[in-house]
């Protein structure tokens, strides 16, 4: 199609529109670049918003810092509970084997596999009882007021206050020792006094 064109016949009128169409696309491309790079260089940097600490948090520090401050010991509120006064009798002592005991107290007037029966006297008398060979509770038993029975305070530690017809009962637990105490004495003046030692579940 261009065959016989003539560089000649190119006026000078187009080869000025020519020009500014060139200039035209150039300075297009030039500012398309130029918003691109400002777009890149002028979009704000935001950070991440920072996220909000749960209500409870600042409680939970106070709760902590109270714990620390609190003076050593301070929160442990139970008692230690007291020891038994009442450990043994006639030597025997609860968790001691059938054959240990009657080592201890001799023959027994009645003997068996759960329980043995011993009359030391008119005045004093015990009941040893067993499980699977073990002894799990005694009682000791003392008739009359000359019998020298131990009086409340060698048993329990303190005196037990008495009913108006002069009988008498307490039972003091020993969760450390694994058992508990019984003092009683029955009214009357012949009073017979019994003192249970036996463990706990």
């Amino acid at each position: 199609m261009f065959k016989g064109f003539k560089l000649s016949r190119i006026t000078p009128a187009a080869v000025a529109v020519v020009a500014l169409l060139l200039s035209l696309a150039q300075s297009t491309t030039a500012q398309n670049a130029t918003t691109v790079t400002q777009a890149v260089t002028q979009t704000p940097q935001t950070q991440p918003p920072q996220a909000t600490p749960p209500a409870q948090t600042d409680a939970s520090a106070k709760s902590a810092t109270q714990v620390a401050s609190a003076p050593a010991g301070e929160t442990v509120a139970a008692k230690a509970s007291p020891e038994p006064l009442y450990r043994e009798y006639r030597g025997v002592t609860l968790g001691m084997s059938a054959s240990d005991v009657r080592a201890k107290l001799g023959k027994p007037q009645e003997k068996s596999d759960e329980m043995d029966f011993y009359v030391f006297n008119e005045r004093e008398r015990a009941r040893v009882y067993y499980t699977k060979g073990k002894a799990t509770a005694v009682i000791a038993t003392y008739i009359g007021k000359d019998a020298a029975a131990p009086a409340p305070a060698a048993v329990l530690g303190s005196e037990i206050e008495a009913k108006p017809d002069g009988s008498m009962y307490r039972m003091t637990p020993y969760p450390h020792a694994g058992y508990w105490v019984a003092y009683s004495r029955t009214p009357g003046d012949s009073p017979m006094v019994m003192i249970t030692m036996q463990k706990t579940p």
